[in-house]
């Protein structure tokens, strides 16, 4: 693994320097290969290293992400470095994250009661307010719109089964809606429409994105989410997510792991491995293409994600934000039998 991870940041290495004169820099190239070696830095508990690569990243960019701002600031807090800390905690509120969020994170409990924190919160109002004069409230509202509309015949008595063809419909409509903006505004990201107060891995009108499924010949987002990603306005992770579920499929890798949830097989020696990772099953081929994709995105490849996932550990899982909901997937049996079934289809060779 380490000699995997060194070549895999020598090749990070060589594209640092990649057309900074652009005007608008391919966030691909520029950025986010950066932020995966900090964060593989941070996985193994390289803090300082980390921060320095964070710092390279932020530099190469006109717009870093809040998320990265976040782990650069829990870096900083593991180094005791309250100044930088409160340094990336001030970026997150020019994003959008509130006061009362980070309040709320365990991870800042420490800061608190410090001379450094009501500082930090007696400056707040005022950087709420400047995040606020940049944000396009209008078409943040009209993109919620877009969910609350996707959402009101699906939760009406009788759901889907009942309006499926008032459903199907919104979809297209949502559909044209959101191309339209994305064709006069860009796509909407951090810095059009910021965040919803929270550190939110993707906001609620993707779901019109979500419904776009391969399957059911809805509208391909590959070109706009791609295109996205490149100008800095889609993280890469959240991207890989929905162009899976437009799929229907694990092409980027986005669902690296399983695990098997039975309540039935707690007392029962056979099923002690129930909770390990069991890994998706993909042959090398199946693997290289995977990365293939990822590589588009910005992505480390898929043996680093899967590395990232297993290796963080349970106290740094909480403190930082380097795995996601749909990293690992969670299978309910509600039997032994179905969980044997599960087992075989995870382990068979």
């Amino acid at each position: 693994m380490l000699r995997k991870t060194l070549l895999y940041f020598a090749a990070v290495l060589l594209v640092q320097h990649y057309t900074f004169a652009q005007q608008t820099p391919d966030y691909t190239k520029v950025y986010h290969p950066l932020i995966n070696q900090a964060e593989l830095l941070v996985v193994d508990r390289e803090y300082e290293q980390a921060l320095d690569v964070y710092k390279q990243a932020f530099a190469a960019v006109p717009s870093p992400f809040a998320r990265d701002y976040y782990n650069a600031a829990m870096s900083a807090l593991e180094l005791q470095d309250r100044k930088k800390t409160f340094h990336y905690l001030d970026k997150l509120v020019l994003k959008g994250v509130s006061l009362e969020y980070l309040e709320r994170r365990p991870a800042l409990d420490s800061l608190r009661t410090t001379k450094h924190w009501k500082k930090f919160a007696k400056k707040y109002p005022k950087r709420r307010q400047k995040y606020e004069q940049h944000l396009n409230k209008e078409l943040r509202a009209d993109l919620d719109e877009l969910y609350a509309r996707d959402q009101y015949f699906r939760q009406a008595k009788g759901g889907l089964r009942v309006h499926r063809d008032t459903i199907r419909a919104i979809e297209g409509a949502n559909t044209k809606l959101l191309l339209g903006w994305i064709e006069e505004y860009g796509y909407p990201g951090e810095d059009l429409i910021g965040l919803a107060d929270t550190l939110e891995l993707l906001p609620r009108f993707t779901i019109v994105i979500e419904r776009q499924t391969k399957a059911r010949d809805g509208h391909d987002f590959t070109e706009v989410l791609t295109q996205a990603v490149q100008q800095g306005r889609l993280a890469p992770y959240a991207a890989a997510y929905l162009l899976d579920q437009q799929a229907g499929a694990n092409r980027h890798g986005s669902r690296a792991y399983a695990k098997i949830v039975c309540s039935k097989c707690a007392d029962d020696d056979e099923f002690d491995g129930l909770d390990d990772y069991m890994p998706m099953r993909l042959s090398r081929k199946e693997e290289e293409r995977v990365d293939e994709r990822r590589k588009e995105l910005g992505l480390e490849p898929l043996e680093l994600y899967k590395y990232k996932i297993v290796h963080i550990g349970d106290a740094n899982r909480e403190r930082f934000i380097l795995s996601y909901p749909w990293s690992v997937v969670n299978y309910r049996v509600p039997s032994k039998e179905a969980a044997r079934v599960m087992l075989e289809k995870f382990t068979e060779k």
